[in-house]
This record gives structure tokens, sequence and C-alpha cells, in this order.
């Protein structure tokens, strides 16, 4: 592998035009936009436009947790309280707000960080993609862990 690769900085590789959620859209907005744009994670930025957390379907495990809990409560019901139960279920599911279910504890990346750098702190933190931000917290791009792999992979050719 040529050490070039080592010489990348974010910049050169981060997708610069990510799909990104408000704190205050609903779980069901996020999981449209996560359809749309087939990506697993979205940064999630406040009204200012500043990355305050990433929602990841991870993050929606949660959600899904307990939605099955109240599918199990239904057979401990009658017919007819069942069906309102359900109705209600079906009625309210997505309706949480993104803000309650991300990720804030946020690590992120700039445009400057090197290759290096990046793929060091998706390993120590156990996490598959990195906000880029500028100096402002502004959400500018950002990096998955298969953007890193192609840029590797690309350099072993």
């Amino acid at each position: 592998m040529g050490n070039e690769v080592y010489d990348l900085k974010v910049k050169d590789f981060a997708n610069l035009k990510p799909v990104s959620i408000r704190s205050e859209d609903t779980i069901h907005t996020a999981l449209l936009a996560m359809g749309d744009s087939q990506v697993s994670s979205l940064p999630v930025t406040n009204g200012a436009g500043e990355c305050v957390g990433i929602l990841s379907t991870i993050d929606l495990v949660d959600i899904t947790r307990d939605t099955e809990q109240d599918i199990r409560d239904l057979d401990l019901v009658d017919l007819s309280t069942k069906r309102f139960l359900l109705d209600r279920l079906l009625q309210n599911f997505g309706t949480e707000i993104v803000g309650e279910f991300m990720s804030e504890c946020l690590v992120t990346v700039t445009m400057e960080t090197s290759i290096r750098g990046a793929t060091k702190k998706m390993l120590s933190n156990r996490i598959h993609h990195l906000p880029v931000v500028d100096e402002k917290k502004q959400l500018v791009g950002i990096v998955s862990s298969m953007d890193l792999l192609a840029e590797f992979a690309d350099a072993t050719i």
C-alpha cells in the first residue's frame, strides 16, 4: 500500500452533501430520509445548523423494543381493548422526536483531519460515521467507515 493514502485529509474523500435532519424532526421523517437516501445514519442539526448529534439505525432499536413490548401487552387484554390500543399504537408510531433518540456524545472531525485521525476516532469510539464540522460546529460533511475502506482499497491497486 502506498503511503500517499496517509497524506489524505477528510476534505479529500468526505461526502460534502450529507443528508441531515433537525433535532425537532420526527422519527418518521428520519426513517423516510434514511430510506430515500439509503443511509444508515443521519447527522442531527439544531436551528442554527450546528451538528448536535447523530441518529443511526442502532438508535432506532430502542423504539422497536418499546413497540415490541406494547404489542406483547396486547395479548393481555380483551379484543375491543386490543383494537383500541393497536389503533393508538399505529397512530403514534414514528411521532417521537429525533432529539430523544439521537446519540449526543458526538465525535466529529474537521476538513483538515487526516485519514489516520478519522480512522482512529472511528475505531476508538466504535462508530461508523463521523460528521464533518467547521470551527462553528456547522455540519459540512460526513465520513463513513465505507469511505475510509474505499480509500485504503484504492491505495492498494
